[in-house]
């Protein structure tokens, strides 16, 4: 836990990070990369398919990234003010990880909800 707490269950943040910034990394390059085929005119309907494909699965890879970070400094910014002994951070440490998942369904939830209208949007037939 952070500052040493015993119990609970804790994530690892590590992989988390370097998940977005690989991500972001990718997201970056594939901006800068397309945008230079496209101005040579190699950017076929295919090319641009999948590029289109890495870019939202970059942008799934950072948006399932960032709720361990947010939650992890968070609680680690209560902790340093001095708030580490408060009973709801207390709580929300021992259960950081069903915090983050609960995030995580509740993202997953809208996406799923708007899956339809995105899909409508890009021409398909829902």
């Amino acid at each position: 836990m952070i500052a040493g707490r015993q119990g609970g269950a804790t994530m690892a943040v590590r992989g988390w990070g370097i998940a977005a910034g690989a991500s972001f990394a990718l997201a970056v390059v594939l901006a800068i990369v397309g945008k230079i085929l496209e101005s040579r005119g190699l950017a076929t309907p295919a090319v641009k398919t999948g590029f289109i494909a890495a870019a939202v699965a970059a942008f799934i890879v950072i948006c399932g990234s960032v709720p361990p970070l947010a939650v992890r400094l968070f609680l680690a910014s209560q902790v340093a003010v001095g708030n580490g002994e408060v009973p709801v951070i207390v709580f929300m440490q021992r259960h950081e990880t069903t915090i983050v998942r609960g995030m995580w369904v509740f993202m997953a939830t809208g996406a799923a909800i708007a899956l339809p209208h995105i899909l409508r949007n890009l021409g398909w037939k829902v």
